[in-house]
């Protein structure tokens, strides 16, 4: 859930360079004011694709091929 709130103009450039120095929402930044520490954070952007990159390099794909004629029909059109 979001919320709109009202901060003064040197607030929110405070806020802002808090938030860009350590890559986290205004959320994030606020969380890390109040409590000493940031929200839980799910990852940027970039960290997601450095993810899915690494995952996909282990990923070697489908081991055998689908026969969809002998599935969806009971034969085959491809042992001709």
């Amino acid at each position: 859930m979001s919320r709109l709130i009202n901060v003064s103009d040197a607030i929110y450039e405070e806020l802002t360079l808090l938030k860009k120095a350590r890559e986290m929402s205004y959320s994030e930044a606020i969380a890390l004011l109040l409590h000493g520490k940031p929200e839980a954070k799910t990852g940027s952007l970039k960290e997601l694709g450095e993810w899915a990159l690494e995952r996909s390099k282990s990923y070697k794909g489908k081991r055998e091929k689908t026969d969809h004629n002998l599935v969806a029909y009971g034969v085959s059109y491809d042992s001709g």
